[in-house]
């Protein structure tokens, strides 16, 4: 993911960064069994996708090659049994290392959490399948934090979760732009329309668990405004990230501090118009200049 997110890879970095400095801090308050759970869960989705399991066994034999797997796990579950030997709970540093042992054992590889992604997308939408395999282990625990928001009645954690999303996602639109990407269009306007159109529908469907959650956290009208207004804000946010590659000519054209500027210029009028209804024109102008910019260098190539 960080290959293809190229120079946008710093404002990612530092979203994990600042989402594994949350994490360490709710483990050290959380209960034992939380912990151990988690640790559990990720080691168990590294143990059934893990690619080099075949050629192990292959090398080492089955034995050695599970010796192997418990080394490398215990070596994983250093950080979890920091933080439960800083607690002082013995407990944990017995489950810990138990898990390890038993999750070697199980047969692993074989398994692939890229496939299927989002299968009820519109059809022609390749690049939102694309984004939706790279961020859908990201766009999970997300939207397990707007429902924990909903679930505690904490508005803003909804909100911060929903535009999170969004912005993590447009990220991984941006890529680069060859023309020969035209020749599925008649037409320039066309272009424009069918990007539009896919832009709308595809944030229905994408981000309908967070759109549910704006709606179900606070069940008055300003709340279904703000719902509203999220869904548009984003739709937009996609359609003008989708004008910026057309326009820049894509993630290797020679421009990328350009292209982050603009890139970062369109995700603060993202947040603002979500956070300042009144600052919606800002968005919709964007989009529409964008949107032309777009349409004139596409003309160029007489679609």
């Amino acid at each position: 993911m960080l290959k293809d997110l190229g120079v946008m890879a710093a404002p990612a970095l530092f979203l994990f960064l600042l989402m594994g400095i949350l994490t360490v801090t709710g483990l050290v308050s959380a209960p034992i069994y939380y912990s151990v759970s988690l640790y559990v869960f990720l080691l168990l989705a590294y143990h059934f996708t893990r690619g080099d399991s075949a050629f192990l066994f292959s090398v080492f034999g089955k034995r050695y090659t599970k010796m192997l797997f418990v080394v490398e796990y215990m070596l994983l579950s250093i950080p979890f049994l920091c933080i439960f030997l800083y607690r002082g709970e013995l407990c944990g540093v017995v489950l810990v290392p138990l898990s390890s042992v038993l999750v070697s054992i199980i047969p692993c590889g074989g398994y692939s959490l890229r496939l299927p992604t989002f299968p009820f997308l519109a059809s022609g939408s390749y690049e939102y399948h694309r984004a939706g395999r790279l961020t859908m282990l990201l766009l999970l625990p997300l939207m397990a934090g707007g429902a924990i928001g909903v679930y505690v009645g904490n508005r803003n954690l909804v909100v911060v979760a929903c535009m999170i999303a969004v912005s993590v996602f447009s990220m991984l639109l941006m890529r680069e732009w060859h023309v020969e990407y035209l020749f599925n269009y008649r037409s320039a306007a066309r272009f424009l329309k069918l990007k539009l159109l896919y832009a709308l529908r595809n944030v229905c469907v994408i981000f309908l668990p967070f759109i549910v959650c704006l709606i179900i956290v606070d069940s008055c009208l300003p709340q279904l405004l703000l719902a509203a207004s999220y869904y548009l804000c984003a739709s937009l946010l996609l359609f003008q990230v989708e004008m910026l590659c057309v326009v820049s000519g894509g993630t290797n054209s020679g421009d990328d501090i350009l292209q982050v500027i603009a890139f970062m210029v369109l995700n603060a009028i993202f947040f603002v118009s979500l956070i300042v209804p009144q600052a919606m024109p800002f968005s919709i102008i964007a989009s529409g200049v964008l949107a032309f910019q777009a349409y004139s260098i596409v003309r160029k190539y007489k679609l």
